[in-house]
């Protein structure tokens, strides 16, 4: 309010006032308001009042509108009190931020209260998801109406000032801060995101929430409290529920009992961007193995950055994943969502699965933490990248030629050496109707000893099927030793399975990573 309004008005601002009584009379709805800081001065009518009674003027054929003393004379209240005044509604509407009510818990013959303490130092940012936040199960075996007021604590002076240098730190405005609650009706275990929501109280930013609600017989529920913008540091809480009839109020369950926890980052060498990527292979990976069937959730939070991530669950061929097709997909997050991903599935069988951390395009840069939850206790190890600590070399580009279904080159090694091989095609564009579209490039990839009937496979990529190259094609693993390169020769096998022109003009990239430096050949066509 500023200083004009305030002399105009009679009103105080930045100041609270006390409501001590309410009147209707001739439709006119008042408040007998008291000043509890001042014996002199009080509401004016002000401009607002003035322009109503000019409006009424025009409208009652001169009957001017009650002022306020003449409001105090038919309400039966003349106003002997310093500091008591009484307002029209509308004017408390226009003139007051906000109005707080007092209630007598006594009404209620059931109370429960939880007092509690919420650390939010290690919340990820603004798109947190509801991991980190206190959920309690709330049930009424009777039903009815629940009244549940949640109030956050007032902190002591050196407490604030911890608050406000944390939250300076964090770049959070320490002085600014909603809470809000979320009810979810048929749940009572602890949940993970927002979504499903029965009921959610508005944020506000008064340090107390009163959320009404009705229960249903018998029906278990979760209530979630949430915040924005509170300071990075520990606030303090307590949740209250009234009601008539009893009612419980516990701390939720999660009833994943093994939870790990792994931090990691998509960094230049590791952002390999969504499934239609071909860098998406790249992508950070975590293998674990369920030796029982189990239920299992992930949860991937984005520590740092701005951007939508996904998390996906494969069912693992081999240590780490370089394609991605629909049979070893078991579950994911479904589409890309800004800062955080959930997946959920139910009875996993006993095996061993991987777990692919995405960002939507390649080359997001950010840290993130990934949660694995789990019934059955399982261990959860960080699969590194396929070229970490080995040599890397190129094979040169492999084309095939009009004609030619199936490609070599050869492969040297000088000692005996452990390598994996990938062959991955550039994008491959063809016609779908009128419109341009990724096309297949279906392709084999196999590691050979000698040629026509004597060869031996010693390694091929994935499964004995064509394989789109454009996801990438892996051979994992194997030991060549020199006797092998002079004695009949080890080749490296491209076999082309559809039209002649789907491996595009770009070719097919091949890399090898071996723990020795290795040669190859240039590419040359089956006879």
């Amino acid at each position: 309010m500023s200083n004009v309004e305030s002399r105009d008005t009679g009103l105080t601002g930045e100041h609270d006032y006390a409501v001590i009584d309410l009147a209707e009379r001739n439709g006119r709805r008042m408040f007998h308001i008291k000043n509890p800081w001042s014996e002199s001065g009080g509401w004016t009518s002000g401009a607002a009042t003035k322009e109503r009674a000019k409006t009424a003027e025009d409208d009652n054929d001169g009957t001017l509108l009650r002022t306020e003393a003449q409001m105090n004379v038919e309400v039966g209240e003349i106003i002997s009190e310093p500091g008591t005044f009484w307002m029209d509604i509308n004017d408390i509407f226009q003139y007051f931020e906000s109005l707080y009510l007092n209630w007598n818990p006594g009404l209620f013959s059931h109370r429960e209260d939880i007092h509690f303490s919420w650390d939010l130092s290690t919340v990820n940012g603004p798109w947190a998801s509801f991991w980190n936040n206190p959920q309690y199960k709330i049930q009424s075996m009777t039903g009815g109406v629940a009244w549940l007021v949640l109030n956050r604590h007032f902190q002591s002076r050196f407490q604030a000032a911890e608050s406000a240098a944390k939250a300076s730190s964090a770049g959070y405005n320490g002085d600014i801060g909603f809470i809000s609650l979320y009810l979810f009706e048929g749940r009572g275990d602890r949940l993970h995101l927002a979504d499903g929501c029965s009921i959610r109280a508005p944020y506000v930013d008064s340090p107390n929430l009163l959320l009404k609600v009705e229960l249903l017989k018998g029906i278990p529920y979760t209530l979630v409290v949430s915040e924005q913008d509170l300071s990075r540091s520990r606030h303090n809480f307590t949740l209250c529920a009234f009601t008539i009839q009893p009612l419980s109020l516990s701390r939720a369950q999660d009833k994943y009992r093994n939870h790990v926890v792994r931090e990691g980052a998509w960094t230049p060498a590791s952002a390999g961007g969504n499934a239609n990527s071909p860098a998406y292979y790249k992508n950070p990976q975590f293998g674990f193995r369920l030796p029982q069937p189990s239920d299992v959730f992930l949860l991937l939070e984005l520590r740092s950055g701005d951007f939508p991530v996904h998390v996906k669950l494969l069912r693992a061929d081999s240590r780490d994943v370089c394609r991605v097709t629909i049979r070893n997909v078991v579950g994911d997050s479904g589409g890309y969502r800004k800062g955080h991903a959930f997946a959920k599935m139910s009875d996993l069988p006993t095996g061993q699965y991987i777990v692919i951390c995405s960002t939507f395009e390649q080359g997001q840069f950010g840290e993130f933490t990934l949660h694995i939850g789990t019934i059955a206790d399982c261990t959860v190890e960080r699969i590194s990248a396929t070229p970490a600590g080995r040599f890397g070399h190129q094979a040169g580009k492999a084309f095939f030629e009009p004609g030619v279904d199936q490609i070599w080159a050869p492969l040297r090694c000088s000692r005996l050496t452990r390598l994996s091989v990938v062959a991955q095609a550039q994008q491959a564009v063809g016609m779908a109707g009128n419109h341009q579209a990724l096309i297949d490039v279906p392709l084999k990839l196999s590691l050979e000893h000698g040629q026509g009937s004597m060869r031996q496979v010693l390694g091929s990529g994935g499964t004995d099927d064509f394989a789109n190259a454009y996801y990438g094609i892996q051979i994992k693993d194997i030991d060549i030793h020199p006797a092998l390169c002079a004695q009949g020769g080890v080749w490296i096998v491209l076999e082309r399975g559809g039209p002649l022109d789907t491996c595009g003009p770009e070719g097919i990239d091949v890399e090898i990573y071996s723990d020795a430096r290795v040669e190859t050949g240039a590419w040359c066509a089956s006879l």
